[in-house]
């Protein structure tokens, strides 16, 4: 079956390439009969790209380990859901995988609308993208590849990768990697065509939001994994893979609002074009970080033959691009700022923050390659380079989530502005300085607080006020929102948003923690928080894993509140050591204790305790964000009965 996949893959990518100069072909010349059967290509391509990932995931299923990829991220001993999530567990199945994905979007954009001329060429685009993918799995990626010898097991995959977060974490980003590429193949089709307005700007905002919205949850997700897995009591370590991800997320969240702007006051165009083509090659640099091993991580996959082609694949698409703007910069010309007290100019504000702050993080990534070239010597920048500018960054961005509901476009009336949010800065400002001094006396946290408080503040209230006056002609809550998803959905993510800011706020500036190494009998205290070490444990963790842990009585004021058992896990078939930290969650803060080492003799175990503030509402915020994209997301009735007659 290997060598059908292979073929498969071989199939697929002639497939491709004959499709691109049929459709090519056929719109230069304007011979309709090449471009329908460039369009027989797109159905095809997802068909066969289905074939070959059926194939892969029969493999893992049967243990057929004289496939290489199958031997390298499998066992006999694998649980089924993680032998089916070991498809994507590596190099060349993530490849697959995405190109699954592309076919799929690319015939679900065919499906929901291919007349016109600027949905050709977009569809040429994606299936030119699909060839280099396709040639990717044919030559340095093949994920068909066959052993020389009989292989009786697998090596398994990676311990930190058998958590249910990691189920969903990289198909959801790759789900996002696959969907932005449909808004950049609008961008360049729309630059080809000189089509500077008309529906595609709609169809490219609502593709920007799917991928925006699952690029969004694989982050958290990922998040939520290295909280509970890495055991550093944290959530983000600014590793470069980590990165990888983010910068595409906050170009991403620029090209939305750009997008409002471009189809409410057809300004940002150019701007609009630039986001979209930035955002993914964002997509692409960052697998290529992940692939290439150009920069040290704990996440990479080591050094790759692949990484020639993804560079050259970014230069390829970079060059045409720039060479379109310049070529089309007249007709794409967009409306100017009236006034620097507008949405407008809030908008372009916000993206200029976003932009700057994904310059940082992509500086700060590559910083070691970087040193490398300039004093042969690679150099990484940690945490605390990204704690120092990350949060003026954060709370400029969240400023302008507070206050742009409240400006008007092209202008904003002044006195009102100033009536509006005298309210809003007087209640922020007493729930700060109550902070400051009734909690704790961080200058960072309560001036975070305090823009928190603002922006949900005002953000909230422009949805009351906006809710009661149409309530005022009848109807009921529901169907107000209905009305107006879209912007609600915003406002409701923009909720969503200050409730993270509030979890990231205390998490950073307030948590504290303590280490140390306790006999059975005694106690750690921290705070209002004592952990009393009640004697070791020992016990199987499955068939080919042992763990050795310590529980610890805990209680907070006095009080008993259950036991806490953190435990260090050793796998055999990899040799290598894991820790599992225990939690104790709650809305106001979690309590994470860590096994710091493996016990000596005895029963004496050194333990590290951290409170994190705030913490969980890190996730209830990204939820709120993600029902509120959903909710902008979801088609109006007569979208919907449009895409069905399309």
């Amino acid at each position: 079956m290997a060598k059908l996949g292979e073929l498969t893959i071989w199939l697929s990518l002639a497939v491709a390439i004959t499709a691109t100069a049929l459709f090519l072909y056929g719109l230069k010349t304007k011979n309709s009969k090449l471009v329908k059967a460039g369009h027989a290509g797109v159905w095809a391509l997802f068909v066969l790209s289905g074939i070959a990932s059926l194939i892969l995931l029969r493999a893992f299923l049967i243990n057929d380990f004289s496939v290489l990829y199958v031997f390298g991220y499998s066992s006999k001993d694998l649980p089924l859901l993680y032998k089916v999530t070991a498809f994507w567990g590596g190099q060349e199945g993530s490849l697959l995988f995405w190109q699954l994905l592309l076919s799929l979007f690319t015939f679900m954009f065919f499906l929901t609308g291919r007349k016109g001329k600027l949905a050709q060429y977009a569809l040429t685009i994606l299936i030119a993208a699909q060839a280099f993918f396709l040639l990717l799995l044919a030559l340095p990626a093949n994920p068909f590849k066959t052993a020389p010898m009989v292989l009786s097991d697998g090596m398994g995959l990676n311990p930190l990768l058998l958590h249910l977060q990691m189920v969903f974490h990289p198909p959801t980003l790759f789900i996002g990697y696959a969907a932005f590429t449909i808004p950049f193949a609008l961008s360049i089709a729309a630059l080809i065509t000189n089509q500077p307005e008309g529906p595609w700007v709609s169809r490219c905002k609502r593709w920007t939001l799917f991928a925006w919205l699952f690029l969004g949850i694989g982050i958290f997700l990922g998040s939520l994994w290295a909280y509970d897995e890495l055991a550093f009591g944290g959530f983000w370590a600014w590793d470069p893979v980590e990165n990888a991800s983010l910068l595409p997320w906050l170009t991403g969240t620029a090209l939305l609002h750009s997008l409002a702007v471009y189809e409410k006051r057809r300004m940002f165009k150019i701007w609009t074009l630039i986001l979209a083509m930035t955002t993914f090659l964002m997509c692409i640099l960052g697998t290529f970080i992940t692939r290439s091993g150009i920069i040290e991580s704990v996440h990479a996959f080591g050094e790759s033959s692949i990484a020639a082609y993804f560079f050259w694949f970014m230069m390829l698409f970079t060059l045409g691009f720039i060479f379109l703007v310049i070529y089309r910069r007249k007709d794409f010309k967009g409306e100017e700022i009236h006034s620097l007290i507008s949405k407008d100019y809030g908008f372009y504000l916000n993206n200029l923050t976003l932009l700057f702050f994904t310059a940082i993080v992509t500086i700060g990534t590559f910083y070691p390659v970087i040193t490398e070239l300039l004093i042969n010597n690679q150099i990484s920048l940690g945490p605390s380079f990204y704690n120092k500018i990350v949060p003026p960054l954060g709370y400029i961005y969240l400023f302008f989530i507070g206050t742009c509901p409240l400006l008007g476009w092209k202008t904003t009336n002044t006195v009102r502005l100033i009536k509006k949010i005298i309210l809003p800065l007087v209640i922020s400002l007493v729930g700060a300085l109550s902070i400051f001094f009734y909690w704790e006396k961080n200058l960072w946290g309560s001036t975070g607080f305090f823009i928190c408080i603002f922006a949900g503040f005002t953000t909230l209230e422009v949805i009351y006020r906006e809710i009661s006056a149409g309530m005022k002609y009848g109807g009921n809550l529901w169907h107000k929102i209905k009305a107006n998803r879209i912007r609600y959905g915003g406002l409701i993510g923009h909720i969503g948003i200050v409730v993270i800011f509030v979890g990231l706020i205390g998490s950073s500036f307030y948590s504290v923690q303590k280490e140390a190494t306790l006999n059975k009998g005694e106690s750690l205290k921290i705070k209002d928080v004592v952990v009393e070490n009640e004697g070791l444990f020992e016990k199987e963790e499955g068939v080919s894993a042992d763990a050795v842990g310590v529980n610890l009585a805990l209680k907070i004021d006095g009080k008993d509140k259950g036991t806490l058992s953190p435990k260090l896990v050793y796998h055999y078939k990899q040799e290598q050591w894991t820790s599992k930290v225990s939690i104790k969650s709650g809305v106001l803060r979690d309590i994470f204790v860590v096994l710091a080492e493996l016990p000596g003799q005895g029963e004496s175990a050194r333990i590290q305790v951290k409170l994190n503030p705030f913490i969980s509402w890190l996730w209830t915020g990204a939820i709120v964000l993600f029902v509120g994209t959903m909710l902008s997301f979801w088609p109006e009735k007569s979208r919907a009965k449009l895409s069905e007659v399309n």
